[in-house]
């Protein structure tokens, strides 16, 4: 007799076409998930797939199983639908893994909107490197993740949804030397304390590290880099008003302070000084009615801040596009 978990298996193999895929979205290691498709098949007295160079394509037999299984499996989930409605009063919980940029520029302000919508449940924002976020959506730590898409190598067991990308800038405290050169290169900004997040996205350590070589051959570079590390930007900032360091954020982190005049964006800016938000989530799993509550929040809110950082970038004249100057 087969269970659900044999369905589970026989239906990830097909989506998947590949045992190695297949046993990360099943969480299990490959070799445990061949001896459970190997024992399957002993008790169905026939194989289920054929192994080609196309992958892992279903037979007469595991076709059947396929179709037949479907329809269970969709009952089986329609049912846990059904009995979380039924739970209604018991407080769910909604785990989202995001990156802190993500988190800090709009995701709190998607998650707070939650709290009068949906009573009964807790939202947990899990703030991680953005190079923490696929794991934990694969290992089952969050249902959802938010995350730089530049930064998504293999997606094949995930469903990938493109959000905003939003501008970055490099902000300074008021008074500070660069604001005071007529015109401003990169190598001048990397000279001075840099302040960053632990681990820098792939597509601007280039950049980077050849203003930091500019700044060398001029002669004047602070000797660390980065100067501060500090995972959340947001917190980061509290440092610029105490020293001549630099600051890389999106501009709703820092609107506030821009607005009160406590610090300075530099009128400088490249295409690669971005976020490239987007939605990661499971493939093979159905989104909760919370879920995809939280997930339109988490649109709109992303939109609501793209239309503030362009107001204020228009308004320090900065463009929001690709920046002449990219020394």
């Amino acid at each position: 007799m087969l269970d659900v978990r044999d369905l589970q298996i026989v239906r990830a193999i097909h989506a998947e076409g590949s045992m190695a895929r297949a046993a990360r979205v099943l969480q299990v290691g490959q070799p445990a998930l061949s001896r459970s498709l190997a024992a399957l098949e002993a008790r169905l007295r026939g194989p289920l797939f054929d192994r080609n160079r196309r992958g892992m394509v279903a037979t007469d037999l595991g076709r059947a199983v396929l179709a037949e299984g479907a329809e269970i499996l969709e009952r089986l989930e329609r049912l846990d639908r059904h009995l979380a409605e039924v739970r209604g009063a018991q407080v769910q919980t909604l785990t989202v893994a995001a990156g802190s940029y993500v988190i800090e520029s709009f995701l709190m302000a998607a998650a707070a909107r939650m709290l009068a919508a949906y009573p009964t449940v807790q939202v947990r924002l899990l703030a991680a490197n953005w190079s923490e976020v696929p794991r934990a959506v694969r290992e089952r730590e969050a249902s959802i993740g938010i995350m730089d898409l530049g930064n998504l190598d293999d997606a094949e067991d995930l469903v990938v949804e493109p959000l905003s990308t939003h501008p970055g800038i490099f902000v300074v405290r008021p008074g500070h030397p660069l604001l005071a050169l007529p015109e401003i290169a990169l190598s001048q900004i990397l000279a001075w304390p840099f302040v960053l997040i632990g681990r820098t996205p792939r597509r601007v350590q280039a950049p980077l590290a050849a203003a930091r070589e500019a700044a060398r051959a001029a002669g004047a570079l602070h000797p660390a880099f980065p100067a501060l590390v500090h995972e959340s930007p947001t917190v980061a900032l509290g440092a610029l008003p105490h020293s001549d360091a630099v600051a890389a954020v999106t501009v709703p982190v820092a609107a506030q302070a821009l607005a009160a005049g406590a610090l300075v964006a530099l009128p400088w800016r490249a295409p690669w000084v971005a976020l490239h938000s987007g939605i990661i989530r499971p493939r093979h799993r159905r989104a909760t009615e919370a879920e995809e509550a939280l997930l339109d929040l988490v649109r709109s809110a992303d939109a609501e801040a793209l239309a503030v950082a362009r107001a204020m970038l228009a308004a320090a004249g900065i463009s929001d596009a690709v920046e002449a100057s990219s020394r």
